[in-house]
């Protein structure tokens, strides 16, 4: 046997070490699934199509990169301090201390999304480019028929075609 033989199936070479599933993924950050999904739309991380699905077809991938790049985003620490925040307001409310949930519910944690949208936007020229798709979809609503009973709602095609002549 070789000095460095690795046994099939441990998963360090080729797609299975560069892909994750989703779940393994929510493990890995020990977060929620609806945290998870936040983060990943916050921060641009989206499911890739592995060459060789290792677990199945029907499942989403996510790369190993991507998954470690979330892993260490302070907006993570800040969903946790919210989570354990809720915890400590529904148990003052459980245990009907009254004054304690009120201090708890004057003051929840917050975050900022300033450092985020740097990130993502460098440059001024860079958030104009990506403002067109939001227009469009604008433009895409206010010419839409505003009637009642549409899945869309009337007032708001009536706002994109205000924000569409304030703009022209």
């Amino acid at each position: 046997m070789p000095k460095h033989y690795r046994p099939a199936g441990k998963k360090k070479e080729g797609n299975a070490a560069k892909y994750i599933t989703r779940t393994k993924a929510v493990n890995y950050l020990q977060i929620s699934l609806a945290t998870f999904r936040k983060l990943c739309i916050l921060k641009g991380v989206f499911p890739r199509q592995p060459k060789k699905k290792v677990e199945g077809n029907h499942k989403t991938y996510y790369h190993m990169k991507d998954i470690a790049f979330l892993l260490h985003d302070p907006l993570i620490e800040k969903f946790r301090e919210i989570k354990v925040h809720r915890k400590k307001v529904k148990k003052a409310v459980a245990k009907k201390n009254r004054d304690l949930a009120e201090r708890l519910l004057n003051r929840p944690p917050t975050y900022k999304l300033d450092r985020l949208i740097l990130e993502r936007y460098p440059t001024f020229v860079d958030a104009i480019r990506d403002l067109d798709d939001c227009l469009t979809m604008v433009h895409l609503f206010a010419a839409l028929p505003a009637v009642d009973g549409e899945r869309v709602e009337v007032k708001r095609i009536h706002n994109c075609r205000r924000y569409i002549f304030v703009s022209v």
